[in-house]
């Protein structure tokens, strides 16, 4: 493969991308203890303010998390010439612009016609490579100057860190779709999960998903079955899906965290294949409707968490606060034995701040806090969560 690198671009600081993953309900934590916060840190802390330097990061390995490549693509050129290579590219960029957003034609979305008029601006890195008689570019973006340029638009920005989505998906005269499944139906959901950034998962379907769950169980919709299976996955959502193969192709689809039906609806397609983007689009576009951040003037909130017993948790909250979209300004306010009070800028509304920090596998209501989201209306302008340890 015959690679050439580009220089990467600096760009300016005030975007950070976010680590995402879809919020559990989770157990009650235990009472914060009456020990006083770390003493060393308190004199430091007060003083703190977090400087937000452009971040951005890999995602992390964890519960419900999925590394997904949001700035590469591999597409067809015509030849090596410059005016091929910046058509490929042009058409890679659309797709970057397609994970970023959520958006399916994000070419109307504000700032996307700016980037995609110099795609090679933003390129990091391409190569070239061959498929038999079939040569193919490789691109490498620079997603976080692209980020930045789109949410300086007003456009929306869906964070680099994403929930895994396991799917089960039984035919309504057949098995269930394995990870091995060579289906044009099977194909089709990785192919359009990572066209749409979306971390996708089909079962093992081996000894111990066989001992858990059939294609009855999908079938019947009998949650307690599929729930149970699911949890060997680690994967926050869960699609359940039946099939229908007989005449045209045609899907009934539900989206489920913990047991419980986010979404739901009817797929009909002209094939197997269409039927399989059919279905990551529904779920994609739900999911960036929930967490993609619009840019903006921001809103000044006050976050308060309690429970943080130890430096490592404190250090670990201040920067996955820092890190998420639409996220401009951190301070620190003040220290209460185990809880910290943070002052924050964020573009976006006060109800989808919660949801994205309730994303940390550590980061719950409290004890005396409802457990359900509050709608946009009834959010105060204080957030209070609980660090949940186990």
């Amino acid at each position: 493969m015959d690679n050439e690198r580009k220089p990467i671009r600096t760009t300016s600081t005030g975007y950070f991308m976010s680590r995402l993953i879809v919020p559990t309900k989770r157990p009650r934590h235990s009472r914060p203890s009456r020990t006083p916060f770390l003493a060393s840190v308190l004199a430091s802390a007060l003083a703190l303010v977090v400087a937000l330097t452009p971040v951005v990061t890999m995602a992390e390995s964890g519960e419900g998390m999925a590394e997904v490549r949001l700035n590469a693509v591999e597409v067809a050129v015509a030849d090596r010439s410059t005016a091929a290579r910046n058509a490929a590219l042009r058409e890679g960029l659309e797709q970057i612009l397609v994970r970023i957003t959520g958006q399916r034609s994000p070419g109307s979305v504000p700032g996307a016609e700016a980037l995609l008029s110099q795609p090679g601006t933003w390129v990091e890195q391409f190569s070239y490579s061959t498929r038999g008689d079939n040569l193919r570019l490789h691109a490498r973006f620079d997603l976080r100057g692209i980020s930045e340029q789109l949410a300086s638009a007003g456009a929306p920005v869906w964070g680099r860190s994403r929930p895994t989505v396991l799917v089960w998906v039984a035919a309504d005269r057949g098995d269930i779709l394995s990870r091995e499944s060579s289906t044009s139906l099977a194909g089709s959901l990785q192919r359009q999960a990572a066209f749409r950034g979306l971390p996708l998962r089909l079962p093992e379907m081996d000894a111990e998903d066989r001992s858990r769950i059939s294609a009855a169980d999908v079938r019947g919709r009998f949650d307690r079955q599929i729930q149970n299976a699911s949890q060997r996955y680690d994967a926050p959502l869960v699609v359940s899906a039946v099939y229908y193969s007989s005449g045209r192709p045609s899907m009934r689809w539900r989206l489920l965290q913990d047991g419980n039906s986010l979404r739901d609806g009817q797929l009909d397609a002209s094939s197997e294949a269409d039927l399989g983007d059919a279905l990551v689009d529904a779920v994609a576009d739900y999911l960036a409707e929930l967490y993609a951040v619009r840019g903006g003037d921001a809103s000044a909130l006050v976050l308060r968490v309690e429970g943080l017993e130890r430096l490592q948790a404190w250090h670990e909250v201040q920067q996955f606060v820092a890190r998420q979209s639409g996220v401009r300004g951190v301070t620190l306010q003040r220290l209460a034995g185990s809880a910290a009070e943070m002052r924050l800028d964020f573009t976006g509304d006060p109800a989808q701040l919660e949801r994205l920090l309730r994303l940390h596998q550590h980061l719950g209501v409290c004890r005396d806090a409802p457990r359900e989201l509050p709608e946009a209306q009834t959010v105060t302008q204080t957030l209070r969560l609980c660090w949940q340890s186990a």
